[in-house]
């Protein structure tokens, strides 16, 4: 017999809040303004966290649109002296880009970074930071955890120089993220460096930032966005604070993602997805993600897939393969499914299809495409995919282990 509405909400609440973990940290230390009009402000807001003389990061692309003009204007009417402009940051950052900003910072005589982009451009800011601060090239900080710290490494970690961003893409949610992801293309990998004090001092949520933002980057961010909420709910690092923050994301992303994409003047949509990307990324910034993101990293760096197609063409796999793992697992997508609208009903695979094809039918609405195959990954290389999905990071999270042979179907799955 069927459940009442009441009943059947009050089993999702009971899903939501089962279990009682031995140990989590859950860190969220940016502070965050949102609305309007506040890029005029971002010089009083950045003068908070001890900056007076910034280098903006930032790329051409974004330097053509003029928005870099209005926040060096912010920047002078807080009172700050902007020591310079590095734009030469590309689509996916690189290693020797961050080594290049950091030695501009240098010469300029800054003592602080305002990233003015997506995820590229502010993970170059924070990586240069570390390198701006602690010396060496960015692969000597590769890992988790690994700056400098006082007492002989047991106490506190060193600051590194006060870094705001300003991000005008909705999906990394790098702003409030611990974590900077590179490429080296020497090894055509990503590297990820990640620790306390790279999160930036400050983010500013303002939709001006993304009025000039193309649809089809709007949509291939937002996807981003939806699958760190997705991903981290469902981790096996997942945590009380982070379901908040997921599940709330998600609920913005629904609201808003198609919105922000269809109508690119919808300021309230443009403005609520960046809320979005900042709450989703939270359980990954506590290092909860999954094996979307594994999948995801090396068509980047193998590729130049951008990472939000690549995580719109890998999750609806990877949610299938999950879900079969076992009840706790299936559970998690059933809230999910139940949030977005997804009926769900029936055995832990068919969750797992009804999400999966409801994801799909999202990306395919909003002219994202379907397959690796379209966006230049061969079924040839399927070898080094998998190679690189084994050991990403991301992986040891996830809530259900997958083999080699299980990464090489779900490649196969999403060619």
């Amino acid at each position: 017999m069927a459940g009442t509405p009441e009943t059947e909400a009050l089993e999702a609440d009971a899903r939501q809040m089962a279990g009682f973990k031995d140990f989590y940290q859950f860190i969220s230390t940016t502070r965050v303004v949102a609305g309007r009009g506040l890029i005029e402000g971002a010089g009083f807001e950045f003068m908070k966290e001890g900056a007076k003389r910034p280098l903006i990061v930032t790329d051409r692309v974004i330097r053509e649109t003029g928005l870099i003009d209005k926040v060096e204007a912010g920047v002078e009417d807080g009172g700050l002296e902007t020591a310079g402009v590095f734009d030469d940051v590309p689509q996916d950052s690189a290693t020797d880009v961050v080594e290049r900003c950091a030695a501009t910072a240098k010469e300029a005589g800054a003592d602080s970074f305002l990233a003015v982009g997506g995820g590229s451009v502010m993970d170059t800011a924070k990586a240069a930071d570390v390198i701006f601060v602690h010396g060496g090239k960015i692969r000597d900080w590769e890992g988790f955890y690994g700056l400098p710290r006082d007492d002989d490494g047991m106490g506190p970690p060193l600051p590194l120089a006060p870094i705001a961003c300003i991000p005008t893409t909705a999906g990394t949610g790098s702003e409030v993220s611990f974590a900077a992801v590179v490429k080296d293309p020497e090894e055509n990998l990503k590297m990820e460096v990640a620790d306390f004090p790279m999160f930036p001092r400050l983010a500013i949520l303002d939709p001006e930032s993304t009025r000039t933002l193309p649809p089809q980057i709007a949509a291939a961010t937002g996807m981003d966005a939806m699958t760190h909420a997705i991903e981290g709910y469902v981790s096996s690092d997942w945590n009380q604070h982070a379901d908040a923050f997921a599940l709330h994301a998600l609920r913005l992303i629904q609201a808003n993602l198609e919105r922000a994409v269809q109508d690119t003047g919808d300021e309230d949509a443009r403005g609520n997805m960046l809320i979005a990307a900042a709450l989703a990324i939270a359980p990954s910034g506590s290092g909860a993600i999954g094996i979307t993101h594994s999948m995801s990293h090396p068509c980047g760096g193998h590729f130049g897939v951008p990472h939000g197609v690549a995580n719109a063409i890998n999750l609806p796999h990877v949610i299938r393969f999950n879900a079969a793992g076992g009840a706790d697992i299936a559970d998690r997508y059933r809230d999910i499914a139940d949030l977005l609208g997804v009926e769900a009903g029936g055995s832990d695979a068919d969750v797992g299809d009804a999400l999966a094809e409801h994801v799909a039918g999202l990306t395919s609405s909003l002219g994202l495409p379907q397959r690796l195959s379209e966006v230049g990954v061969p079924e040839e290389a399927i070898p080094a995919l998998v190679e690189g999905a084994m050991g990403d990071g991301c992986t040891l999270v996830n809530p259900r282990e997958p083999s080699e042979e299980d990464f090489a179907e779900l490649y196969k799955q999403a060619l």
